[in-house]
């Protein structure tokens, strides 16, 4: 969005730049800067032919990839300008410019026509493009191959092909302007010498705004900022026609401002690469994001059913064997014969299963978490059961903060709580427990405390399963353990966990 914002700016200022400095021009009767310099001509040439094929690279590998069509014809309409490049650079370094009317020696209207025909092609392609991008098309009616190299081929072709036509070719520059030239290259033409070139070059100029119009409205559809970026680079092109056309550097050695502008087209399209690889690094973030919070969902559903399993397998299994289990102790006690120290043994067994009863509920408790309640519901439920059945006075208070926990942390904080009140159970003989969940350090703090008769923290030391117990479902989601204890000094259980579980 950075990079479309900046692009809107370009396209409200770079207008007003290249008409303002096209019209002085026109206006002062001045051409552009002309400079003959071979190699930086041969240069600019060689790096807009690589330019063009890494967007038309990129073009392809989006189009296959995501199958978007504006891509593909974008490449198709670069490689066209890179193929032009390609053949200007190429006759250069064959030391054949001569022959095909490049040099500056013998100047002829095949480079003229080579460098209207190439940009005409690339303008209508890039127009296409806007339109696809525009319309949302996925899928050309041609070959994608055909679509991609076809144009490039087809500019070559006619360019060797017109080597053997250049003295019948409809002279776009007079024979009097290309005889200027020839005298002086840094001179401007005479007046009406090169108006049919002047014609077809506005002509080609209107498609140029005619494309990046259509970038802009499918940036604005869109909001991708490689469209406005893209927008502002056609419009620099746009421009650099018209430039052409006051003063044609189609010829080798010849360096015009057109050219600056020409530069400035490709360096666009760069920038324009690096804002689609930077949108494609932060989509396939977002997707690994996205991913991951999927994945996280999934174990945390599977956790859930899993739970919700064993849940069932104690109520229908163990918990039915215990209550037939005491069913069959209570007749045994009711029987004449069952007295001393039988009895008494009996009583000890039925208060076991009693115990074993309890447990397995408040085990039902913890695994079926928050099936129907809140976090807050279940802590208040659990701590309320807790104390029914085992006459320990036991309170809770939960603050409507730890609803935003995730699920899992939810349930290893309902686990930890059951082992710590099942301590308090078996080994405090308390009076008195109070447990409770609130905020803290931007995460969820949960203690659980009694007026028990404690123990040496230290001695307990981390063979204690209970403790170890707890302390390793404390680190699964993040979070850290504490007790603090001492003789005859109760005991508390501190839990802080993060609001967010880390990933495994």
């Amino acid at each position: 969005m950075a990079a479309g914002r900046r692009a809107e700016l370009g396209l409200a200022l770079v207008p007003i730049l290249l008409v303002a400095s096209t019209f002085w021009i026109l206006a002062t009767s001045r051409t552009p800067t002309v400079i003959v310099n071979p190699r930086l001509a041969l240069t600019i040439d060689i790096v807009a032919a690589l330019v063009a094929v890494a967007v038309a690279a990129l073009g392809w590998i989006r189009y296959r990839e995501a199958g978007d069509q504006a891509p593909l014809w974008r490449g198709s309409a670069l490689l066209a300008l890179g193929a032009m490049n390609a053949f200007s650079a190429s006759t250069t370094l064959l030391g054949v410019e001569g022959a095909f009317g490049y040099s500056l020696d013998a100047p002829g209207q095949l480079p003229l026509w080579m460098t209207v025909l190439s940009r005409a092609i690339a303008a209508s392609l890039l127009v296409v493009a806007g339109l696809a991008a525009v319309r949302g098309r996925r899928s050309p009616r041609v070959p994608p191959l055909l679509v991609l190299w076809l144009p490039a081929l087809l500019t070559i072709g006619l360019a060797v092909m017109g080597a053997a036509f250049q003295d019948v070719l409809p002279r776009l520059i007079s024979a009097a302007g290309l005889a200027a030239l020839q005298a002086d290259p840094q001179a401007p033409l005479p007046a009406g010498a090169a108006a049919p070139l002047a014609l077809l070059e506005f002509a080609i100029a209107l498609g140029y705004l005619a494309a990046a119009t259509l970038s802009y409205r499918a940036y604005r559809n869109n909001r991708r900022g490689t469209d406005a970026v893209l927008a502002v680079g056609l419009m620099i092109a746009a421009f650099s026609q018209v430039l052409f056309a006051i003063h044609p550097a189609a010829f080798s050695s010849l360096v015009t401002s057109g050219d600056v502008l020409r530069v400035a087209f490709y360096v666009t399209l760069l920038a324009t690469l690096a804002v689609e690889v930077r949108g494609d690094i932060r989509a396939l973030r977002s997707a690994n994001l996205e991913l991951v919070r999927l994945s996280d969902a999934e174990v945390a559903r599977a956790t859930a059913e899993e739970r919700a399993r064993l849940a069932r397998e104690i109520h229908d299994g163990m918990s039915q064997e215990l209550w037939l289990a005491k069913l069959k102790q209570g007749r045994l006690l009711g029987l004449p014969a069952v007295a001393g120290d039988a009895r008494a043994l009996a009583q000890e067994v039925a208060g076991a299963i009693e115990s074993a009863l309890a447990e397995a509920r408040q085990a039902i408790m913890t695994l079926r978490p928050t099936e129907g309640r809140s976090f807050s519901e279940a802590v208040e439920q659990y701590v309320a059961d807790f104390s029914d059945r085992f006459g320990i006075p036991t309170d809770a208070s939960c603050d409507s903060a730890a609803e935003a926990l995730p699920l899992r942390a939810q349930a290893e904080l309902l686990r930890i709580l059951h082992e710590a009140l099942s301590n308090v159970r078996k080994h405090a003989d308390a009076t008195l427990v109070r447990v409770e969940v609130s905020p803290h350090d931007g995460g969820m703090r949960m203690t659980v405390t009694d007026n028990g008769r404690g123990f040496a923290a230290d001695a307990a030391g981390p063979s204690s399963y209970g403790l170890s117990s707890m302390r390793q479902r404390a680190e699964i989601i993040g979070g850290n353990l504490s007790v603090e204890s001492g003789p005859q000094d109760g005991t508390r259980v501190t839990v802080e966990v993060p609001m967010a579980v880390p990933l495994a």
